[in-house]
């Protein structure tokens, strides 16, 4: 732990319902090679999409396993060290800078010890028509049970991508802290997905911060599926005037799992639209989080803004916790937000099990339904099909 820091507590709004117990037995330090090899499992939950990808396990590339070579005209796909050396001004705007501790203390520790990541770099008005990907896998087994890495995105203006991150781990007790820095230049688009499936014995910690130029889109796919504590925060900016952003989110709860969606979209310019949708499934004793805030600055007028939260509980003993969070300081806006809480529909099962469907396969299709309206957000069949296969692994 670095001097000066101290893990948030439950008198921390943002943390209020985080696992306070399992935060305190992360532990820190600069990234180690891992002495262990992949599991071949986990080897196969990397979803199979052809195309450019780097691999960092426990913070440190593993070049076997990334592809970086044949890349589309206008990628660049490179590693901090190697962006270091190539494109050290790119690293320095958009991801390097001295620990401060106004970030928190994850961000900060990110700082400190996130020394490598990936670089994705698209070049004014190249349209990339593959899929980008970054894959974090944690294997705790050395010193420092915790690994912190990073992502650099950064569309010029014009230009237009898919990148999916992929967060996987295996072992013992453990966890990673990932902080993603996006960049969409005018008039450019990015379509950016996470699917987060740590083992159940360890946390993940997500930041990602977005930056959005006039006329830009930008499309944010979060599956939150695994960990003990599941947590990703994103933060989003529409600087440039007309910029466009899409949150979607799915996150399925069993056992004790925490998974927690921290979400602020800040708008900063005139005539910009924000959507947030996310859709949360809790089962046994697990707790679902949604924290999502609306920041409308002075100027920004036209601004269009809505969210919505939607929750269907599978226990008695399950917990969703929503909390919609507004400031509006501008003029001629539309704001509307709305949350739902609810259980399995008892008609529908009924109407089910008179067709002569069972009892789980009644419960299972009612489920998959629920969760469809997130899955079919993804373009990419492979996506769609590594998400269903996990909701229904859950609900197994």
């Amino acid at each position: 732990m670095l001097d000066g820091l101290t893990y948030p507590t439950k008198r921390d709004e943002a943390w209020r319902y985080a696992p306070h117990d399992v935060l305190g037995q992360l532990s820190f330090g600069p990234p180690v090679e891992s002495s262990r090899q992949l599991p071949p499992a986990l080897d196969a939950n990397i979803p199979a999409l052809k195309g450019p990808r780097i691999v960092l396990v426990n913070g440190v590339v593993d070049l076997e396993r990334s592809e970086l070579s044949a890349l589309p005209a206008g990628l660049r796909l490179l590693t901090f060290d190697d962006a270091r050396r190539e494109q050290p001004e790119l690293l320095a705007a958009h991801f390097d800078s001295d620990v401060d501790l106004s970030t928190g203390t994850f961000s900060a520790l990110n700082v400190a010890f996130g020394r490598n990541g990936a670089v994705v770099h698209v070049a004014r008005g190249h349209a990339i028509d593959v899929p980008v990907q970054i894959v974090d896998i944690v294997l705790p087994d050395e010193v420092g049970n915790a690994s912190s890495s990073g992502a650099v995105i950064y569309l010029e203006e014009g230009a237009s991508a898919t990148v999916a991150e992929t967060r996987i781990g295996d072992g013992d007790f453990g966890g990673s802290n990932t902080r993603t820095t996006i960049t969409v230049g005018d008039q450019a688009a990015l379509d950016h997905i996470v699917l987060q499936d740590v083992a159940s014995t360890q946390a993940h910690l997500g930041r990602i911060d977005a930056t959005q130029g006039a006329g830009s889109v930008l499309r944010c796919h979060l599956f939150n599926l695994g960990g003990r504590y599941g947590r990703v925060d994103y933060d989003v900016c529409l600087a440039g005037e007309g910029a466009l952003v899409e949150l979607t989110g799915l996150y399925f709860g069993t056992g004790n799992q925490v998974l927690d969606q921290q979400v602020t979209v800040v708008h900063a310019a005139p005539n910009c639209t924000s959507r947030q949708a996310f859709r949360g499934i809790l089962d046994e004793k697990s707790t679902g989080v949604f924290n999502g805030g609306i920041d409308v600055r002075p100027g920004a007028d036209g601004t269009d803004a809505e969210q919505s939260n939607d929750n269907l509980l599978l226990s008695d003993r399950a917990e969703a916790n929503t909390q919609p969070r507004l400031e509006i300081l501008a003029d001629q806006v539309a704001c509307k937000h709305g949350a739902t809480v609810g259980q399995l529909d008892g008609e529908a099962l009924y109407y089910l099990r008179t067709r002569g469907i069972s009892e789980a396969d009644a419960r299972r299709l009612l489920i998959e339904g629920f969760a469809d309206q997130a899955i079919d957000s993804l373009d990419n069949e492979i996506l769609r099909s590594w998400i269903t296969e996990r909701v229904r692994r859950h609900d197994g």
